[in-house]
């Protein structure tokens, strides 16, 4: 006798005591940019009962402008009908958000719902978000010679430009933003500029850039990220990228944060000619005093034939070196904490190197002297070895290096830094001693009760009265941009 089998449809659970539950009552966005569609937030649907459930209906409602897109187990759109939820079972529901400028807010704020019908009872998850109105630069000139796309500063590259970006609406930039020959771009205190991924601002030969922030109101340079996740990684940016200029139109940092990009700062003389005497350095200098860079996949600060002068100078977390100066340079830092917690891969390198050495093109190499350079008060710290290295060639005519430490504290092996005991690190300078921060894996570089670094600089000329934060430093002075504060 043959057998027979059959299905049965699973039923469905019509009851009006049907209740869904959600992961959440409510779904927050992190504040984002206006006209920039959101990082996507989910949620869940459950179904807590032994049978299938029927949502005769999930829609979006409340939501006026069209701002929220949501996606159901696949299914995108703004409403949905008859969703099937197996028994002890669940579905994702994914959620993005785009918040239109509003001429009468800075911070738009956008809300909605999500809205489920199941058995003639109505739940619903709230939908949230906060926007920011901002100012884009997006690329309007694309070279086909290898430079990144870019757009002018200005908007047309007019001669003579002056820009000011101010702190009432954030800065957001695709590409490069280029401050071209003779242009000024001048950025009040608190104003926030933030790099979408390959993104950067160039200062191009004899264009200057000036950012003058407080210690109150600081200006930031990070990525577009807002995310809490992205908040201290690495290499979401290209770089801030400044050439030479006349002597006094010097490129100036003051109360300044940079962080999570490729390079922090890089300074060189004009890129894209090879002067007559490859060794000559820039007329004018880059001018950092209260200057924080932390996050960089490559330097913090690199520098080629260009002068450098820097106070309460506080660089971290670079994959390569916190400074790297090469070629003809001149390299002032008084009051600096070079602190290398790089923790994103190994590192072979110092985290200060400096060279009279630099290429200047695939065929041409210039040796050029050190001038007028100095490390006073500075803490050189690393988690590697030897965090300070050297590389010159003074065998040349007229060359010369004219560079000393004094007052600083550096991580290295003695024997490393044997050769140039009496040569560079002159005076007193201390080897092999921990620096004694409060968290130096953690990123937090001010000094502990019992720090070494407490009363070991000097009184030398010209030193800041107050260290990277305000506070005034004592006599005898701290090592690095911190004082002790009690």
């Amino acid at each position: 006798m043959a057998g027979f089998s059959s299905c049965k449809k699973d039923e469905v659970n019509t009851s009006p005591d049907v209740r869904l539950s959600f992961s959440t009552d409510s779904v927050h966005f992190d504040t984002l940019f206006a006209t920039v569609g959101s990082a996507t937030r989910s949620f869940m649907i459950y179904n807590n009962e032994d049978e299938y459930v029927n949502i005769s209906r999930i829609r979006l409602a409340n939501d006026p402008n069209n701002s929220f897109r949501i996606n159901v187990d696949g299914l995108s759109g703004t409403e949905m009908n008859d969703v099937e939820i197996g028994p002890k079972d669940s579905l994702f529901v994914f959620v993005e958000v785009t918040v239109e400028p509003n001429a009468n807010a800075l911070y738009p704020f956008v809300e909605g719902e999500v809205q489920f019908t199941t058995n003639g009872n109505d739940q619903s998850v709230k939908l949230v978000a906060w926007g920011w109105d901002a100012i884009f630069y997006v690329p309007t000139e694309f070279p086909t010679n290898g430079l990144p796309d870019f757009s002018f500063v200005d908007g047309i590259g007019e001669i003579d430009a002056s820009v000011t970006w101010t702190a009432d609406r954030p800065v957001v930039v695709y590409g490069y933003v280029v401050i071209d020959s003779t242009q000024t771009l001048t950025i009040e205190p608190g104003t926030q500029v933030f790099f979408h991924s390959g993104s950067g601002l160039w200062a191009y030969r004899y264009g200057q850039l000036i950012a003058e922030g407080t210690r109150e109101n600081p200006i930031i340079f990070q990525g577009d990220r807002l995310e809490s996740f992205y908040d201290e990684q690495p290499g979401q940016w290209d770089r801030i990228w400044v050439n030479d200029a006349p002597s006094g139109v010097d490129h100036i940092f003051r109360n300044v944060l940079i962080k999570n990009n490729f390079i922090g700062i890089q300074a060189e003389s004009d890129p894209f000619t090879v002067s007559p005497n490859p060794g000559e350095r820039s007329p004018n200098k880059l001018v950092l005093e209260n200057v924080v860079i932390r996050n960089n996949s490559i330097a913090s600060v690199f520098a080629k034939n260009f002068e450098v002068e820097a106070q309460n100078f506080l660089g971290s977390s670079a994959g390569q070196y916190v400074l790297a100066g090469t070629g003809s340079g001149s390299y002032r830092f008084e009051h600096a904490t070079f602190a290398n917690n790089w923790r994103f891969s190994t590192r072979q390198t110092p985290s200060v190197f400096l060279t009279n050495v630099a290429p200047l093109d695939a065929n041409t190499v210039g040796i050029g002297s050190i001038q007028d350079s100095h490390f006073l008060n500075c803490i050189i710290h690393g988690n590697g070895f030897n965090e300070l290295g050297f590389d010159m060639d003074d065998d040349q005519p007229g060359i010369s290096i004219d560079l000393e430490f004094k007052n600083c504290l550096i991580r290295g092996e003695e024997e490393e830094l044997k050769p140039y005991v009496g040569v560079y690190l002159l005076d007193t300078n201390y080897v092999g001693n921990d620096p004694g921060f409060v968290d130096f894996a953690g990123g937090d570089f001010r000094l502990a009760a019992d720090a070494f670094s407490i009363g070991k600089g000097s009184n030398f000329a010209n030193l800041p009265d107050s260290d990277i934060i305000g506070t005034p430093y004592n006599n005898p002075r701290p090592l690095g941009c911190f004082e002790f504060l009690k």
